[in-house]
């Protein structure tokens, strides 16, 4: 049976900090591969906050050259509309197949948000959760909603890494604003590519 891991997310932009925890899903799941899956249009944040979806498409593409088992998917940015995860799934389940084992590899605040997702319970019928923590992490939040019913059922789908590096893509971008080097956060082909197209600035 294929392990096939799924990191969606807006990367914007793509940094190691992903890389290091698609490394460590796959690493500790042994997993066949990670299908890195930029979003097309996020419904939780506004066109204003993220740039074009094909700049963060080819910075993925450019991050995760050279690793032979990271792949790049446009399923999202292609398909009109909002991005959901539910949709995404399901239509993962249907290319790859009954005979893949799919993991939703993602960090501790986004599984936070869960109850906010579009038909989130039923994402457990597709996929099982890796979820990315740093060192001192907090985890009330997490604790509190593993033990709300509808999930508590399926808690053993929730599974837990620690990756050691602490990097946001929140922070890249006002370094990147205040002129300030990014060379130990992103791949060289992302920052090169970045300056290039003058990305992230006023």
């Amino acid at each position: 049976m294929k392990r096939i891991g799924i990191m969606g997310g807006t990367f914007n932009p793509v940094h190691n900090g992903h890389l290091a925890i698609a490394e460590e899903a796959m690493r500790k799941f042994v997993l066949d591969r990670v299908v890195f899956v930029p979003s097309g249009l996020p419904p939780h944040k506004t066109k204003a906050e993220i740039i074009d979806k094909e700049d963060r498409f080819k910075m993925v593409e450019l991050a995760i050259k050279g690793w032979p088992h990271f792949f790049a998917s446009r399923i999202e940015m292609d398909r009109p509309g909002y991005s959901y995860a539910i949709d995404t799934f399901k239509d993962f389940h249907k290319k790859f197949g009954k005979k893949a084992k799919l993991f939703y590899i993602m960090g501790l605040d986004s599984v936070n948000d869960i109850l906010n997702w579009r038909k989130p319970l039923e994402l457990f019928k597709f996929c099982e959760f890796v979820v990315a923590t740093r060192p001192g992490s907090s985890m009330r939040i997490f604790q509190r909603l593993v033990k709300f019913p509808p999930l508590e059922r399926e808690v053993d789908k929730i599974h837990l890494i620690e990756v050691r590096i602490d990097i946001s893509a929140t922070e890249i971008r006002k370094r990147i604003k205040k002129g300030k080097s990014i060379s130990k956060v992103v791949p060289a082909k992302v920052k090169n590519y970045i300056k290039k197209e003058r990305l992230f600035q006023e």
